[in-house]
């Protein structure tokens, strides 16, 4: 499908069929179910949109993920998109730190792109066949989010398991994640103005470089990283303007790290959980009580509640 990533959407929506506005849902799924579809899952795949404010939220995820397919698997085209492409990119959602019902959301909205897309195929004669199959990364997601029951997945090894990445920018990545506590998105948004300087840690008195990211939301925080990894972000910025790369090839490069280092595999976002839990120690042996350490790690996490933080804790 040609067009910009607004207008493929608008068109899948408009002429796939998928939109149901005004109509009866539950007719729809007697309908599914005189048809042969048994479980929730079948009956799902064979409905429509029936509301506005679904067909807006739904509609924007799918912007963000055609986006995302353009970003990191150069794919432009929405009948190109594949089950690879929508597990990576939930898997990012999951490791930017979204909330349990944010996933949902995102997963909901993807279940029903399929639907879309085999609709729109089917009408046009595009000889498509499209089944995403979420099961897997529901499956981690439900780990993830399991809250007091979920393993820790902080890596037993950050240090070395950076020391032996391939790429020297998936180094300066992995680096900023562990100490800063940076998603990847935030990654990708260190600039030139981003770099605020070497100031002393009001918390622990210890020297840090601090630099600007932004996050979820448009939201503005700064992360502090030693000197060492500030001199080298710097330098870097300053030769390639940015941090640029492949979100897909940083974590193969993980994966075959933690292979190297007999680790278990946590994805990018394990060294996010091995921030946490230094930093809420570190504030811990600096006299803070522990509802103190979880708001300042929560704060410097960008996450929203302090709940979200607990599961890193473990």
């Amino acid at each position: 499908m040609r067009g910009s990533i607004v207008g493929q959407v608008q068109a899948l929506f408009k002429l796939s069929g998928i939109a149901q506005i005004g109509q009866s849902k539950h007719k729809a799924k007697e309908l599914a179910r005189s048809s042969g579809a048994k479980t929730w899952h079948e009956i799902g795949k064979r409905l429509g949109i029936y509301s506005y404010s679904t067909a807006d939220a739904y509609r924007d995820v799918w912007k963000q993920l055609l986006s995302f397919a353009k970003r990191e698997f150069s794919v432009k085209d929405i009948e190109k998109l594949s089950a690879e492409i929508v597990h990576s990119f939930l898997h990012s959602k999951i490791e930017q730190g979204v909330s349990k019902r944010t996933f949902q959301q995102y997963a909901a909205a993807i279940e029903k792109l399929e639907v879309a897309l085999n609709m729109y195929s089917e009408k046009f004669n595009r000889g498509n066949t499209y089944n995403f199959d979420l099961s897997s990364v529901r499956a981690y997601a439900k780990e993830v989010y399991a809250g007091e029951q979920t393993p820790s997945r902080a890596y037993e090894s950050p240090a070395e398991l950076i020391s032996v990445l391939k790429e020297p920018v998936h180094q300066l990545v992995a680096s900023i994640q562990y100490e800063g506590g940076a998603r990847l998105d935030e990654v990708r948004t260190i600039r030139g103005w981003s770099f605020k300087g070497i100031r002393e840690d009001k918390l622990t008195r210890e020297e840090r470089g601090y630099i600007e990211v932004k996050g979820k939301g448009g939201k503005v925080r700064e992360i502090g990283v030693s000197l060492d990894t500030y001199d080298v972000v710097r330098e870097w910025v300053k030769n390639f303007d940015r941090i640029g790369f492949d979100e897909k090839t940083y974590r193969k490069d993980l994966q075959e790290a933690a292979n190297l280092t007999g680790q278990e595999y946590h994805g990018s976002h394990g060294l996010r959980w091995n921030f946490a839990q230094e930093r809420f120690h570190n504030l811990m042996e600096n006299g803070y009580t522990y509802e103190q350490a979880l708001a300042q790690v929560s704060k410097e996490l960008g996450h929203e509640r302090a709940d979200i933080t607990k599961h890193y804790l473990r």
